[in-house]
């Protein structure tokens, strides 16, 4: 029998002088924002620790759906369509834990704050910053005078190169299924005549009108193969093109790299993500997975937790069936499918972002005629690696 893992976090907890247990904090604005300010000036925290050792050396809307947009604010404006050494040369970073504490405070700041306390200090370089991922979204679609869902999914590869010469890659449509979400959407699908080329309902002017999909199989398509650098640029932020030295340079300190964001906001008025709560979150949730310092990420943690209205939901499950926490912005209107909320999942114990996805708060006439309900996963993009390396990833078969 295995034997019982000690609670790190209760035994942290039952350390903690009175003062500063949250639970008594109920009712006193000053004594929570005194909190904040002890939680995010800890000594332990990426500034405090950066300070004290010498600095490093330089050493789509329908393609990429909402929740992708992260990942999508990590590749080329103009090209997208939008530790120890492994076998392989590999160096790991953060990453999702099979163990470790999972209790973080009800609220969301706070919450966020730890996650970004327990961000490595130290990360190794290497050639390539790769990234898998796997992304799922719902589709209804209103056929022969029914109206049913669909489920697509994929893993998407990402290697960005990060030295003179190098280039960077995304391997997208790895598995790539589409088929009726469920049992009940597979018979009104077969009652509409089994056709492979489908429409998306389109459900008011806002939306994203009429697109086409196919009903396929992982089987049947073979994977694409993009260049997404332009030279030594190698992704976006807002509507600029960077390179890797400029990912390096953005600040760790939260308020400078809020500044920052906030200014590529004001130079990013015409993406289609509305309004800046929503940008400023997706960008910060784009850094996390980008080739940044670790302090960096941190410091994205902190301009999300910052955010107004953001909230923790407590331990969740992302897609993938891991265990990790969940922080939310309150629910936004979404055409396509009546409101949902962002919401990111992330390892507690790492630091590592599992989730980034919208889920369906109130469904629309047509989205709750196609059998989706409150708490449903509209999309998600969910990172299964991100890891230093020295060798180019393989294209598949």
């Amino acid at each position: 029998m295995a034997r019982k893992r000690s609670d790190v976090m209760k035994t942290l907890a039952d350390a903690r002088p009175p003062e500063f247990d949250p639970e008594r904090l109920a009712g006193s604005e000053r004594a929570r924002n005194d909190l904040n300010t002890i939680l995010s000036s800890a000594p332990d925290a990426p500034e405090a620790r950066r300070s004290a050792r010498s600095p490093r050396p330089f050493t789509w809307r329908w393609a990429l759906p909402v929740a992708a947009t992260a990942a999508a604010a990590g590749v080329l404006v103009a090209t997208l369509p939008q530790g120890g050494s492994g076998s392989d040369g590999s160096r790991a970073t953060a990453r999702p834990s099979t163990d470790g504490p999972r209790h973080t405070p009800e609220n969301g700041r706070l919450a966020l704050r730890h996650v970004a306390n327990r961000l490595e200090s130290e990360a190794d370089e290497g050639t390539y910053w790769q990234t898998t991922t796997r992304s799922g979204w719902i589709g209804i679609v209103a056929e022969s005078g029914s109206t049913f869902a669909v489920a697509a999914s994929e893993t998407q590869q990402w290697s960005f190169g990060v030295r003179p010469g190098t280039q960077s890659l995304w391997v997208s449509g790895i598995d790539d299924t589409t088929e009726p979400r469920t049992a009940r959407d597979a018979a009104r699908w077969r009652a509409a005549g089994s056709p492979k080329d489908l429409t998306l309902a389109e459900t008011g002017p806002r939306s994203g009108g009429k697109l086409a999909l196919r009903i396929e199989s992982g089987s049947e398509k073979r994977p694409t193969v993009t260049r997404i650098n332009d030279g030594d640029k190698i992704a976006a932020l807002g509507a600029r093109n960077v390179t890797y030295a400029d990912l390096w340079k953005l600040p760790a300190d939260t308020a400078k790299l809020k500044e920052y964001l906030e200014g590529l906001y004001e130079e990013d008025r015409g993406s289609e993500i509305s309004g800046r709560t929503e940008w400023m979150w997706r960008q910060a949730a784009g850094l996390i997975g980008l080739p940044v310092r670790p302090e960096v990420r941190a410091a994205a943690y902190r301009v999300i937790a910052d955010l107004p209205g953001i909230r923790s939901l407590g331990e969740v499950t992302d897609p993938l069936g891991r265990e990790g926490v969940g922080f939310a912005l309150p629910a936004t209107e979404r055409p396509d499918y009546g409101t949902a909320r962002s919401e990111l999942i992330v390892d507690p114990a790492t630091g590592a972002l599992l989730s980034d996805q919208q889920v369906l708060t109130k469904p629309n006439a047509q989205a709750a005629e196609a059998g989706l309900t409150a708490g449903t996963v509209v999309n998600h993009t969910a990172t299964v690696t991100s890891k230093w390396t020295d060798q180019q990833l393989k294209a598949p078969k």
